[in-house]
């Protein structure tokens, strides 16, 4: 598994779409957090991780702790 480089980032500009592309394994943290269906919505991979977190009321620091965590 490739480590989400979340610490040495600005994860909060990165497109969800290419996260999950690199990252498959994040699919299932963004569901929990974001809900079971949003990779399903329209646009929602178009959009920065930053910009999702604020829209849906996501704390972005626990999305990035859980990142880490399933990396280790």
């Amino acid at each position: 598994m490739m480590p989400y480089p979340a610490k040495n980032s600005l994860f909060e500009y990165k497109l969800i779409g290419d996260i999950v592309r690199k990252y498959p394994e994040m699919s299932e943290v963004m569901e929990r957090h974001f809900g079971g269906h949003c990779l399903k919505r329209p646009g929602f991979k178009i959009q920065t991780l930053g910009m999702a977190c604020i829209l849906f009321g996501v704390n972005q620091k626990r999305l990035l702790q859980e990142f880490e965590k399933i990396q280790h």
